[in-house]
């Protein structure tokens, strides 16, 4: 008999799944290559800033944009004169993992990275991209996965107190209060695998501040298994397992994107608020648009400690500029002129969802964000599962992750011991 947790486990894995297919495309030999790994509207937007490097003559080689996907890393194994030059990459730990894997990594020009008084990027950025005093990476596009969006006139009309004066312990008892309402405290759009980790991430830098920032620095194989990773797993299933946290119930969310997470509080207004990134922003505005309401019910909160006087988590996240070992002079120019501070204001004027790790980009954020501006550059760890790649891995913890919330919702007691098993299995397998 086909139980219910293997109905839940199935519909949260397959979109997990369905995006690993390889699918590398190589580059033509006569123009600079950059692979990427978006596509949609956020390709069209780069797309839109390669256009204004080139129409300000800033590189003088053409360009080719190579879409890679989930497998922008074969990037770096590509071989022949059409294999990528330049990669934009969402992943900084594989920066460490290639240098110790002797892979000729460019080092990047100092002139990309000025210090004295005005240094160009805030200092967590060096120190995630640097090994002593080389850096190999220039940040290009970053995000704060501490976010939490929500409708005021949901929280008016429900009596719903600010969130920013709330704690992670207070939102089941929200969530209990709602259960009697055709509205929902959380949209949670758990197909998309960054939803999920993001949310684990921030429960886990709130719970146990320590514990992150070791998981995230440790160069052999990581303690997955210790209380403080129990108490933290154990507070996001209290969150994830309560029957009435998310719009149509887990089984809904576990087969919700990201952006109809979004359009759950905005648009239909199903649910009072969605735990998602800046970049969650035009999103925001279609679903007004849509149904014809004002920003003015858009209100933005950083993530809650777990209790009174806890810690808040602040992480980002973000794809940054590599060199591979085949980079070319031309490919120089180019990285320079994708880094000019003004290189991306046509994917911030034009799409939106994008906020400038460069200090001197004018308007750097777009305007719905103006209310957390001052938290831009104050963020202390970066997004763990974009930190890992070798044991656990990114997609390995995504997958845990999603059996856990199949796990909390089919109300199983051993969920948390499952899942630090997995983990440790998976850490397990790091090659020696």
């Amino acid at each position: 008999m086909v139980t219910r947790r293997t109905v839940l486990r199935a519909a949260v894995a397959a979109p997990l799944l369905a995006g690993c297919a390889p699918d590398v495309l190589l580059g033509e030999r006569d123009k600079v290559r950059i692979a990427v790994p978006w596509s949609g509207f956020e390709r069209q937007a780069f797309d839109a800033v390669v256009d204004g490097v080139r129409e300000r003559g800033q590189a003088l080689r053409d360009v080719q944009v190579i879409p890679l996907g989930d497998d922008i890393d074969t990037a770096f194994s590509a071989r022949g004169p059409s294999a990528p030059e330049i990669v934009m990459l969402p992943q900084v730990g594989r920066i460490r993992e290639l240098l110790d894997a002797n892979y000729r990594l460019r080092r990047v020009d100092d002139r990309q990275w000025p210090g004295g008084a005005r240094p160009r990027y805030s200092p967590q950025w060096r120190e995630l991209l640097g090994r002593g005093e080389a850096v190999y990476a220039v940040p290009f596009k970053y995000s704060l996965k501490s976010l939490i969006w929500y409708d005021k006139q949901t929280f008016a009309e429900r009596g719903l107190p600010d969130p920013n004066s709330w704690t992670v312990s207070q939102w089941p008892a929200a969530m209990s209060k709602l259960a009697a309402t055709p509205v929902r405290l959380l949209a949670f759009g758990a197909a998309d695998g960054f939803v999920v980790t993001d949310f684990f991430e921030n429960v886990l830098l709130a719970q146990a501040p320590e514990v992150y920032a070791d998981l995230e620095t440790t160069g052999g194989g990581r303690r997955w298994d210790r209380p403080s990773m129990w108490a933290a797993l154990e507070r996001l299933g209290e969150l994830w397992g309560h029957p009435a946290a998310f719009p149509g119930g887990a089984a809904v969310a576990m087969t919700r994107q990201f952006p109809d997470a979004v359009r759950e509080v905005f648009e239909h207004r199903r649910a009072a608020m969605v735990v998602a990134p800046d970049f969650a922003e035009p999103v925001v505005r279609r679903s007004l648009s849509s149904a014809k309401r004002d920003e003015s019910v858009v209100g933005l909160a950083r993530f809650p400690a777990v209790a009174p006087g806890g810690h808040r988590p602040m992480i980002a996240g973000g794809d940054v500029m590599v060199l591979t070992e085949r980079a070319s002079g031309a490919a120089w120019e180019w990285l320079a002129g994708l880094a000019a501070p003004e290189a991306v204001r046509p994917w911030i004027d034009r799409h939106g969802g994008f906020l400038s790790p460069h200090p001197e980009t004018e308007g750097r954020y777009p305007p719905l964000l103006e209310s957390i501006a001052s938290d831009l550059d104050s963020w202390e760890r970066f997004d763990l599962s974009d930190r890992i790649s070798w044991g656990v891995g990114r997609l390995g913890l995504q997958r845990t992750l999603a059996d856990f919330l199949a796990d909390v919702a089919d109300r199983d007691p051993e969920a948390v011991a499952r899942a630090i098993g997995r983990l440790t299995e998976l850490e397990g397998r790091r090659p020696a």
